[in-house]
């Protein structure tokens, strides 16, 4: 059998070899972590779950471009989602790669996904190929087309492997879903 996702009859089947699941986990893990909320400093808003004052948008370019402002041009409007919505869907991203993160096959192994598990997995592959694109700066196909003539000792060779390698993976798996 290939290595990665595929319809099969039992439903959406993954295979990863040692190295592809091993580096799977660290990337998840490491996304995991970048998803922490905002501190929040009052206890009752804790306790409550809702922000009384907006946290500030995102210092780091790469979780921006996870969490992308719906209204550029409307700062107040802009300032009430991220008080009303960061923490959620920061959690539910993290939801996502703790499911992922505890699900990654062993090798030789193979993982059946349901519905609910294939969409964990789409939505954490896609955040970590944006994670890894940003700090690739990739900002188009341009910028992505690129990487293909990268000289040989570019230091960025490396993640532009990792970066295939997550752009393959979520492939098979919309195929897969498809």
């Amino acid at each position: 059998m290939a290595d990665g996702f595929r319809r099969t009859r039992a439903g959406i089947e993954l295979r990863l070899p040692r190295l592809e699941a091993a580096l799977l986990i660290e990337l998840v893990g490491q996304i995991e972590s970048l998803l922490e909320p905002p501190p929040v400093e009052d206890p009752l808003e804790a306790l409550v779950g809702l922000r009384d004052t907006a946290p500030p948008p995102p210092d780091d370019p790469a979780i921006a471009r996870l969490l992308p402002d719906p209204y550029p041009d409307d700062p107040m409007a802009s300032g009430d989602f991220r008080r009303r919505r960061t923490d959620d869907l920061l959690a539910r991203k993290r939801d996502a790669a703790r499911r992922v993160l505890s699900a990654v096959p062993a090798p030789g192994r193979a993982l059946l996904l349901d519905e609910e598990a294939a969409q964990a997995w789409l939505t954490t592959l896609n955040d970590l190929r944006l994670v890894l694109g940003t700090r690739l700066g990739l900002t188009d196909d341009d910028s992505t087309a690129e990487l293909e003539h990268l000289d040989p000792d570019d230091s960025r060779r490396p993640l532009v492997a990792v970066y295939a390698f997550l752009t393959e993976l979520l492939d098979d798996l919309t195929r897969a879903l498809g």
